[in-house]
């Protein structure tokens, strides 16, 4: 046999010889790819928000999702690699596409089984969310996983260039995870609602495996079943909203539940309170952020705000208007008792998810008309807008009080701690300015709150810090609580906090012990495990829970 010289052209391309595959059959391993890969997307970043419902979202939510799939990805790739060997790629295809399908719609079912799990409520705090995510999204991201290398083989199969071909189909997978990621993340979410999302993915590869299972009854079946399982689900009676929540795929609300709505940030619910009456809860992902009472907006329901309170009206030396700025707007529930209290104030909130906002509106009785100024961006990113304003010449405000109110024991904006974001807000402030942020911890750990009082000092002269409870801090009993810690350009006499408020100020010896508990650490930017210091307060709140 003649071996073509070295140099020779490529042989033509197989479109040019008599009976070479037709189009649709040279796009179909690409479209594979790609459609497989978006799909694992779009399931990883529904994994996110799925768990964030029973283990909160914070650095190790997602370090586990991103490692479990891509585990699910590489085991996949393993096991499909074999199938191909075995199997004629096409009718591997129809079954992996609709064991997909299975998997995908199981999961809203089995994420709130391993959720309501009570021996992973016993677990470790980074175990548990690992194990969770693992139970519930190894299995859809294997089986996912095992298309790939099938798809490749599907291409090969048509004689083309081997090199040129894997590249492409490999390529083809890249735009696919990136469509996938994009699409999700900035429209599908906030648009649909993650259970919609995921079913949606379930019902798209039940059609893709009916077409590559067309000569045989199970894709058929299983297409069929799905389409009937989530029209029944979805409609409007009774029984079908109670199936659907069986399994997973309908949040059947209680009367009490006023409004429900998934933004890009959280899942949001406001729903009414029977104690104190015509009293309000705005829940974020599964977390209660604020109580507004309809009837009295002024009343406080947090002892953290009445620290706010009391230490703003001893800070405010009598002044009837103020300038504030608040990072983070909640139900608005602070920010509408200082323009109450203080009339004709400047308000300014940035609040970063514009749905939280739209939620305050409708179901809190927050004006659309306003005096307050609210941005819906993220706090820091504000700052910066504010900071470079102000070394334009443009005219800025010069606060007087900057409240945080950003945080809560399950995720933590480390970028809204750290030494850096801490002088931005000095920089912004008047020359009688204080800074006050509420903080979720136990006083016998320690480690965050330390760690934040720490990096306060590093800017403001005079610091001080309050529990919400009377008398002295909790020692012994590994209690969680609410610490308001202040930093301000002048000293504040605010010892004596009023009768009506519950709180106790720290005195030298507590903050010697908060720098020896926190080992001294200043959070920077580049420096900020908040995750790893507050450890101890969600394995508490976890148990509890």
């Amino acid at each position: 046999m003649a071996s073509s010289p070295v140099g020779s052209p490529d042989p033509p391309a197989a479109a040019a010889i008599p009976g070479a595959p037709t189009f649709l059959a040279v796009a179909a391993p690409y479209a594979t790819a790609f459609f497989s890969s978006m799909c694992i997307m779009t399931v990883e970043l529904v994994a996110g928000r799925l768990i964030a419902r029973h283990v909160g979202s914070s650095i190790y939510t997602w370090t586990s999702v991103i490692g479990v799939v891509l585990a699910g990805i590489a085991i996949g790739n393993w096991i499909g690699g074999r199938l191909a060997d075995r199997h004629k790629a096409t009718n591997a295809l129809g079954a992996l596409f609709m064991l997909a399908s299975i998997a995908c719609l199981a999961t809203p079912g089995i994420n709130k089984l391993v959720g309501n799990w009570a021996y992973l409520w016993k677990q470790e705090w980074p175990v548990r969310i690992f194990a969770h995510v693992f139970l519930v999204f190894f299995v859809p991201s294997t089986i996912l996983g095992c298309i790939g290398p099938l798809a490749a083989k599907m291409a090969l199969d048509l004689g083309r260039q081997v090199g040129r071909t894997v590249g492409t189909v490999y390529a083809w997978g890249a735009v696919g995870s990136i469509v996938g990621t994009f699409l999700t993340g900035f429209l599908l979410i906030s648009r649909l609602g993650t259970m919609a999302v995921l079913v949606s993915v379930a019902l798209a590869l039940a059609v893709v495996a009916l077409l590559f299972g067309v000569r045989s009854l199970f894709p058929y079946l299983w297409a069929g079943a799905v389409f009937g399982l989530v029209a029944s689900t979805m409609g409007p009676w009774a029984w079908a909203k109670a199936f659907g929540n069986r399994l997973g795929i309908v949040n059947q609300a209680s009367s009490s539940v006023l409004m429900i709505e998934e933004s890009q940030y959280s899942y949001i619910q406001v729903e009414e309170e029977e104690d104190p009456p015509s009293t309000r809860a705005m829940s974020l992902d599964h977390l209660v952020h604020a109580y507004v009472v309809m009837d009295n907006p002024d009343d406080l329901q947090y002892d953290y705000e009445d620290l706010y309170a009391a230490i703003t009206k001893t800070a405010s030396r009598d002044r009837k208007q103020i300038s504030s700025l608040f990072l983070g707007g909640g139900g608005f529930v602070f920010p509408r008792y200082i323009l109450s209290k203080y009339p004709g104030s400047h308000v300014e909130v940035a609040e970063i998810d514009p749905a939280v906002t739209r939620a305050a509106k409708r179901a809190f009785g927050l004006a659309a008309d306003s005096s307050m100024k609210i941005y819906d961006l993220d706090a820091r990113n504000h700052i910066d807008d504010l900071i470079a304003r102000k070394r334009r010449g443009e005219a800025t405000p010069a606060f007087d009080f900057v409240y945080g109110d950003a945080f809560n024991h399950y995720a933590v904006p480390f970028h809204l701690t750290t030494l850096e974001f801490v002088q931005k807000l000095d920089e912004l402030m008047s020359p009688t300015g204080a800074y006050m942020q509420n903080i979720l911890d136990i006083y016998e750990h320690g480690r965050f709150l330390g760690a934040v009082v720490n990096t306060v000092k590093k800017v403001f002269p005079y610091v001080y810090c309050y529990s919400t409870v009377d008398g002295k801090p909790s020692v012994g009993n590994n209690r969680r609580d609410t610490f308001v810690v202040v930093g301000s350009k002048v000293p504040l006499t605010t010892t004596d906090l009023g009768e009506s408020v519950s709180g106790f100020s720290f005195r030298p010896e507590h903050f010697e012990e908060l720098r020896q508990r926190s080992r001294n650490i200043v959070l920077t930017d580049d420096f900020a495990p908040v995750e790893q210091l507050l450890e101890p307060v969600i394995r508490l709140a976890d148990k509890e829970g």
